[in-house]
């Protein structure tokens, strides 16, 4: 059990990541070559009782485990499941709307955090947190910031992507002003890259440099 009544305690990264790895029969360089790094640089990762959460989930997609999961009292990580998509969580954001949820000054915050208001200014502009932090956070604010990343949801069709996109958009908006965050959009286009050429809902070109040059 890795939650203190309904929120998280920090854990060992690096830890639950071998463990995911022995259970799956994956060794050091498997790990490495799936996360296309060198394994000294694997192992590093290993190593780390924290982590910043868009890492962690470039692992969770690797490894095909959620390791959210276990900051919220589950252990189970929805492992297995084909087809799906990982949330997109822009942690400064969430953390911003619980501030005002909880009707707490940004100063107060800063007080109760233990820094300068600048750098709590500058976190709320952050896309993403160590995990060791986010707990911290987390306990602070009486709400498991990390649930946000716990909602796995299934891969949809090309036309089931369409309508998602549809509904970020206000009924004026022409496709290419879409409420995008800039990671909602690079989790769009790596989405599309995935697909076959012909379900795409966009163009996608890759123009060589030497083209770019006058």
């Amino acid at each position: 059990m890795v939650i203190s009544g309904n929120f998280p305690v920090d854990i060992n990264i690096g830890s639950l990541i071998e463990s995911r790895m022995e259970t799956m029969h994956i060794s050091k360089a498997e790990f490495a070559r799936r996360m296309q790094m060198p394994q000294s640089n694997a192992s590093r990762i290993l190593k780390k009782e924290t982590m910043d959460t868009s890492k962690l989930q470039v692992i969770c997609e690797k490894l095909d485990y959620n390791f959210f999961e276990e900051f919220c009292g589950r252990e189970d990580g929805h492992s297995g499941e084909e087809g799906r998509r990982w949330p997109t969580v822009h942690i400064g954001s969430s953390i911003e709307r619980q501030l005002k949820e909880s009707k707490m000054t940004q100063s107060e915050f800063a007080h109760q955090l233990g820094v300068k208001q600048p750098e709590v200014s500058r976190l709320l502009k952050r896309a993403d947190l160590d995990t060791g932090k986010l707990v911290v956070i987390s306990n602070l604010l009486k709400y498991n910031f990390f649930e946000e990343f716990c909602v796995v949801k299934k891969a949809t069709s090309a036309a089931d992507l369409i309508e998602e996109i549809q509904s970020k958009m206000t009924p004026i908006q022409p496709i290419y002003q879409m409420q995008f965050t800039s990671e909602q959009y690079k989790k769009f286009l790596m989405q599309q890259l995935e697909l076959p050429e012909e379900e795409r809902i966009i163009k996608i070109t890759v123009t060589p440099k030497d083209q770019n040059k006058k």
